[in-house]
């Protein structure tokens, strides 16, 4: 009986659960990166793996979400923030890539934007356990610091860039301003992550 009840029930998924455990290993992605080249505690490798595993759960969890028939908003909704949280991914590990090209050792001293991401994949993360628990205020109200984050991100792009541009080597502004870039990228993209969370909770309201 309980076989036959499983075949015929939908079965049960943690939507939300689901985004919040993608969330989590995308922080551990930059967190390995800050480990790296800030902290210089990890390695290339480490941070290889983190991405792959990343990946691999977006997968699993995009296959789940294909397979069933019930979801509490539209599909459509939810595979969209796996999009955004792969794309977070995905610029850190372009930002890897640059990095390497130019043979820069560590990012200490752009040590303040790599916090403000980790800052901001925190709230990112307590965004989606608050939408687990229905808790939409408080939500809204860390989306909105989400927000706040990347302004005073793009602050600190600005005086960086600037700084960057009273040096005469060309080829360390060239360098440097493409490790800014992405850095403001990976920001963009938490930003327009959090946005998608707030149109879900517009949607369930």
């Amino acid at each position: 009986m309980k076989s036959f009840l499983e075949y015929i029930l939908p079965k049960e998924i943690d939507f939300f659960g689901n985004l919040h455990h993608q969330s989590e290993i995308t922080k551990e992605v930059l967190d390995t990166l800050h480990n790296i080249y800030v902290d210089m505690s990890k390695t290339n490798e480490q941070l290889i793996a983190k991405i792959q595993e990343a990946n691999k759960m977006r997968m699993s969890h995009l296959v789940e979400l294909n397979s069933v028939m019930i979801t509490p908003v539209d599909k459509e909704a939810i595979s969209r923030i796996y999009v955004e949280l792969d794309w977070i991914v995905l610029s850190i590990k372009h930002l890897n890539i640059e990095i390497s090209a130019h043979h820069i050792s560590n990012l200490k001293e752009y040590e303040r934007m790599i916090l403000l991401l980790k800052k901001q994949m925190i709230k990112m993360n307590d965004c989606f356990l608050n939408l687990k628990q229905k808790k939409y205020g408080e939500l809204l109200s860390m989306v909105n610091s989400i927000i706040r984050m990347d302004d005073e991100l793009i602050k600190e792009y600005s005086v960086q860039v600037s700084v960057l541009l009273l040096k005469e080597n060309i080829r360390d502004i060239i360098r440097h301003k493409e490790i800014l870039t992405q850095l403001k990228e990976v920001s963009k993209r938490i930003h327009v992550c959090a946005n998608s969370i707030e149109d879900i909770v517009f949607k369930l309201n």
